[in-house]
C-alpha cells in the first residue's frame, strides 16, 4: 500500500518529465492557440500571384499567426499560371499538394468547384459579412461558400506622359481614341495568346462590340501598333522607359512603374475590372491554418498589405489611401481620387463588367486568330490600312468611289488585307476618272463674282430710281 502511495506521488513528476520531452514535441507540432484550436505550422498556396503581392502579404500573415494564433507558420508556394494551377488541382483529384488556390480569374475557381474539388467554408470575419454578394450585377460571393473574392484588378491603356507631351497628345480616356492615325507606331502590345491581361483587354472590346465589330476594332487599332512583344511585362517596361506612348496592361504594372518614378498614368477602364478568387481546396493537407488564412484575408490588415503592393481591396471598409508616391496613393490617383473601387465604379453609368464565361468561350478562337491574322500579318495589315486612309481624302465627293472604299474597309475588317488594298486603289482610280466638278477655289470665285454683279445691279437700279423720282 505504501508503495502504491509512493507511485501516485511520483506521477506528477513523471508527467512533468513527459511534458518536457515527447509530449512537448507533439504539442509544438500541433501548435495550440489560446482557444485550444490546433493549427498546422505549414500553409501551401498554389498561386499565379506576382512576387510583389506575395512578398507583402506572406510576412503580414506570418506576423498575425504568431501574435494571434501562437503559430510559427512556414508558407510554401507553388507558383504557376492560372490555367496550370487549375489543371494541377484537377489532376490531384481531391488529394492536393496545396491548401489554397490563391488568385487567378474567377472562371478557374468556378471550374474547380464544378469538379467538386473545393471545400465549403465561410470566412469568420465581420468584414466578409458586410461584403455584398453582388455588386452592380457582378458576383462577389459564391452562394455555396466555396470560392471567395481575393482582390479587384483593373485593365486598360497605360501611357507615358513625357511621350504624349512630345507629340502633343492628351492621355486617352476611351478606347476609340486610339484608332486615330495620330497614334500610329506609338502603341506597344503583347499578344492575347501570351498574356492574360492582354486577353482581358481584347475580350472587353469583343464583349462590348460583338465579335465582328470587335475584330474590326482590333485590326484597325493594330495599324497603330509599333510592335508586338512576347510578355506583358515587356509592355510595362517599354512604356515606362518612353519607347512607346501607350501599352495595354493591368493596374498593378502601371502603379509600380509610377511608384518607381516613371512619368506614367493609366486609363482605368470601368469595363476592364475583374475580381480574382481565393478558395480552400478539398482535402487540403493543412486545413486549419488554411481556414485561419481565409479568416485573416478578410481583415483590414490583410487588405492593407495587398494595397501596399498595388492590389485593389475587395473590402469596402478599406479606404484607398497612403503617403505620396506610395502604391496606394498612386492607385487613388488613377481612380480619380475615389476612396474605394466601389465609389469609382458607381461614378459611371451602365458599366458592363467583364464576362468570364463569354471570355472563356472565345479564348481559343481569339488567341489563334489574333496571332495568325494580326501579329503574323502585321506589316501587310499596316500597309493595307495606310492605303485605305490615303484613299479617303481622294475619293471624297465621288459616290461610286466612296462605296468602293467602304467595300475595301469591310474586307480589311475581316482580315483580307491584300484584297482590301487592291479595292482601295481601285476606288482611287474611280475617283480620278470621275468628271471633275468645280473646285472649292472655283466655287469661292464664283460667289465673289456673283456678289459683285448683284451689287452692281443694285447700284444701277437705285440710281435710276433716284433719277426718276427727281423728274
Amino acid at each position: 500500500m505504501a508503495g502504491k502511495k509512493k507511485l501516485l506521488a511520483l506521477l506528477p513528476i513523471a508527467l512533468l518529465f513527459l511534458s518536457s520531452t515527447g509530449l512537448a514535441a507533439q504539442l509544438k507540432n500541433s501548435q495550440l492557440n489560446l482557444y485550444g484550436q490546433q493549427y498546422e505550422n505549414t500553409l501551401v498556396l498554389i498561386t499565379p500571384s506576382n512576387k510583389n503581392l506575395l512578398n507583402a502579404i506572406i510576412p503580414a500573415f506570418q506576423k498575425y499567426a504568431k501574435e494571434k494564433l501562437g503559430v510559427d507558420v512556414k508558407v510554401q508556394l507553388i507558383q504557376v499560371g492560372s490555367p496550370e494551377a487549375m489543371n494541377r488541382i484537377i489532376a490531384w483529384g481531391g488529394k492536393p499538394d496545396a491548401d489554397i488556390f490563391f488568385g487567378g480569374d474567377l472562371i478557374y475557381h468556378w471550374k474547380v468547384k464544378a469538379q467538386g474539388l473545393l471545400e465549403r467554408y465561410k470566412p469568420n470575419s465581420p468584414y466578409y459579412d458586410r461584403l455584398p454578394s453582388v455588386f452592380m450585377g457582378f458576383p462577389l460571393k459564391d452562394p455555396d461558400e466555396m470560392w471567395h473574392p481575393k482582390l479587384w484588378w483593373g485593365h486598360g491603356p497605360m501611357y507615358n506622359l513625357e511621350v504624349l507631351n512630345k507629340f502633343g497628345l492628351q492621355p486617352p480616356k476611351t478606347w476609340e481614341e486610339l484608332l486615330d492615325p495620330k497614334w500610329k507606331d506609338l502603341i506597344v502590345m503583347c499578344t492575347p495568346s501570351r498574356s492574360s491581361s492582354t486577353f482581358i483587354n481584347v475580350a472587353v472590346i469583343m464583349q462590348r462590340e460583338g465579335l465582328d465589330k470587335g475584330w474590326a476594332f482590333w485590326r484597325q487599332l493594330a495599324a497603330n501598333v509599333g510592335t508586338f512583344v512576347q510578355r506583358s511585362a515587356d509592355v510595362v517596361e517599354l512604356v515606362q522607359k518612353g519607347e512607346y506612348a501607350v501599352g495595354f496592361t493591368y493596374s498593378q504594372g502601371a502603379i509600380f512603374a509610377k511608384a518607381q518614378g516613371y512619368p506614367v498614368g493609366m486609363y482605368m477602364d470601368p469595363t476592364g475590372f475583374i475580381v480574382s478568387g481565393v478558395s480552400l481546396l478539398k482535402g487540403a493537407p493543412h486545413p486549419n491554418i488554411a481556414k485561419a488564412f481565409l479568416d485573416w484575408w478578410y481583415t483590414p490588415d490583410a487588405q492593407q498589405a495587398a494595397l501596399s503592393a498595388g492590389g485593389i481591396p475587395v473590402l469596402p471598409d478599406v479606404k484607398i489611401d497612403g503617403p505620396p508616391g506610395s502604391p496606394a496613393a498612386i492607385l487613388k490617383e488613377f481612380l480619380g481620387g475615389k476612396d474605394t473601387i466601389y465609389d469609382y465604379l458607381q461614378s459611371f453609368k451602365n458599366v458592363q463588367f467583364y464576362n468570364f464565361t463569354f471570355a472563356e468561350s472565345i479564348y481559343n478562337q481569339v488567341a489563334k486568330e489574333f496571332d495568325d491574322t494580326i501579329v503574323a500579318k502585321h506589316n501587310e495589315l499596316k500597309d493595307a490600312w495606310a492605303t485605305i486612309l490615303d484613299a479617303k481624302t481622294k475619293v471624297a465627293g465621288v459616290p461610286q468611289a466612296e462605296a468602293k472604299l467602304q467595300e475595301a474597309i469591310q474586307l480589311f475588317n475581316k482580315g483580307n488585307y491584300a484584297q482590301a488594298k487592291s479595292i482601295a486603289l481601285e476606288a482611287v482610280n474611280i475617283a480620278a476618272a470621275a468628271p471633275k466638278g468645280p473646285s472649292a477655289t472655283d466655287i469661292a470665285l464664283y460667289i465673289v463674282i456673283a456678289i459683285v454683279i448683284v451689287g452692281a445691279a443694285y447700284y444701277v437700279y437705285s440710281q435710276r430710281k433716284k433719277k426718276s423720282q427727281k423728274q
